[in-house]
């Protein structure tokens, strides 16, 4: 619980530098990728945070969420992995969300994190090279 109060103050703390910068932030809208990956990291109580970082910050946002919790980057791998199972792809936001984790993990905060094994570092790695699709896509090709 304690990881949730952290990572929601810092989601907070990026919202209120953006006003602050004098950019614009629509509060009330969740991008339904972000929607998708909270419940698959089973986090969707932070749904209500999410809903105050902008659009394009969302997938900084989850990487952040996902580089500091090691049970919810299993799961969030998981369910990328069966997406790219069920349609070869995965979406851009999931795409661009692995390259942010990827960068945490490798750049200079790297070592305030409890660094992935190995094996989960090469299956992000492999994520970051699959190509890209839209939800659509790739929720099309899960019914089938």
């Amino acid at each position: 619980m304690k990881k949730n109060v952290w990572i929601a103050a810092l989601v907070v703390a990026g919202v209120v530098a953006g006003r602050a910068q004098g950019q614009e932030q629509r509060s009330g809208v969740l991008n339904l990728n972000c929607v998708e990956a909270l419940v698959a990291v089973e986090h969707t109580a932070l749904a209500g945070v999410f809903s105050f970082v902008s659009e394009k910050d969302s997938n900084a946002a989850f990487a952040d969420l996902v580089a500091h919790d090691g049970k919810a980057l299993k799961k969030y791998v998981a369910k990328l992995e069966k997406d790219v199972k069920a349609s070869a792809g995965i979406t851009a936001w999931d795409h661009d969300t692995v390259l942010l984790a990827l960068g945490l993990f490798t750049g200079p905060v790297a070592d305030t994190l409890e660094k992935p094994g190995k094996s989960l570092m090469e299956k992000l790695t492999q994520l970051s090279m699959k190509p890209t699709m839209t939800l659509e896509q790739i929720t099309a090709q899960r019914k089938k």
